[in-house]
């Protein structure tokens, strides 16, 4: 692209690219993360968690195949981006930070069962300086 004679590169990165990490979690909720992946719907991870690592997912039996992790929101937080995961009906389960409140984290956990969906909350992705 060239503006005022200079050119500039823009760079867009894959998800997939972006290194994974062990999702600080229980063995119970990746047992509950095995049983709801196997429901033909998704489970949801926001971006404000790590990226889920394959090798965790797999020796934990959860089909990887039904696990997907969000993009960043321009316009929505988090606790938004929840919500309508939840609202739409096409998850078994959302897997959030825990940077989201507990007051929060209690209403998000009560709009999902009316949803027949489960939320959860995992510690959040490092904080990255460039």
């Amino acid at each position: 692209m060239q503006i005022q004679g200079k050119t500039r590169t823009y760079s867009h990165f894959n998800v997939l690219a972006q290194p994974t990490q062990p999702i600080n979690a229980s063995v119970k909720l990746l047992q509950q993360l095995a049983a709801l992946s196997h429901l033909n719907q998704w489970i949801l991870f926001t971006s404000e968690c790590p990226r889920p690592d394959l090798s965790q997912l797999t020796a934990s039996n959860i089909c990887c195949k039904n696990v997907i992790q969000m993009k960043p929101s321009h316009s929505l937080t988090e606790i938004e981006i929840v919500m309508k995961a939840i609202r739409s009906g096409n998850a078994a389960a959302v897997v959030a930070s825990s940077q989201i409140d507990l007051v929060n984290q209690s209403l998000l956990q009560e709009m999902a069962k009316e949803f027949g969906c489960e939320v959860f909350f995992v510690e959040g992705r490092a904080t990255q300086y460039h």
